[in-house]
């Protein structure tokens, strides 16, 4: 009998405790409430309230300006694999900015960490957004990774208007629980990072991005 066994053994031999207990209700009153429809205008508030920015494009091509001149002067960046913005790597192309792509896990990684940390920028799509908390829902995958989100300064998120939930529920209720099954980790981003454990003053950017765009397209 391997460990394992002997500790689910042990878990099915005691009685399950609360043995009185209701069933499971069908549906639950969500955490967070959200009036009216609008869940964009709640969410550039909720993203603002929480120090991110938030900038409405009217097409992509708009949202390519709009990461271009977030970037500037920069010549390199740091991104995931496939941004799903049409025109943008074109556009970085013809600005002669160099696109970093780093493996966490590759057999070069340290020495790849340790040029990347003087890249300012990192630019991700985003997998879901929740209007309620100003929240976006990044789905680590291959391509997808987590740096960009993570290391650089600013950090660029571009969402899709589509992708925009009024809970976090919403989404876990279709296609967020599958992407839960098949990631090693969903990173979570409300804001910039930020940090109050030292001497009770709030600061932002001790341990991720201290500015975190949010581009809507």
């Amino acid at each position: 009998m391997t460990s394992r066994d002997q500790i689910l053994g042990a878990l099915r031999a005691h009685r399950k405790p609360f043995p009185a207990l209701p069933s499971r209700p069908e549906s639950y009153i969500p955490v967070t409430r959200i009036n009216g429809d609008d869940l964009l205008a709640r969410f550039i508030v909720e993203v603002e309230t929480r120090s991110g920015q938030v900038i409405v494009a009217v097409d992509a091509a708009d949202a390519v300006q709009q990461v271009l001149r977030l970037i500037d002067p920069d010549k390199r960046v740091m991104a995931w694999d496939d941004l799903l913005l049409p025109g943008l790597d074109e556009a970085l192309h013809d600005r002669s900015i160099e696109v970093l792509h780093v493996r966490a896990r590759d057999a070069d990684r340290i020495a790849n960490l340790e040029d990347a940390e003087t890249i300012r920028v990192g630019i991700t799509g985003v997998d879901a957004a929740f209007a309620t908390t100003g929240t976006l829902a990044l789905v680590s995958a291959k391509g997808h990774g987590r740096i960009p989100s993570l290391l650089p300064p600013v950090h660029i998120a571009l969402l899709d208007r589509t992708r925009l939930f009024a809970h976090l529920e919403d989404w876990f209720v279709g296609e967020g629980r599958d992407a839960l099954k098949v990631s090693r980790s969903v990173a979570l981003v409300t804001g910039p990072s930020s940090t109050g454990d030292i001497e009770q003053v709030h600061v932002l950017g001790a341990h991720g991005p201290g500015t975190v765009h949010v581009i809507v397209i």
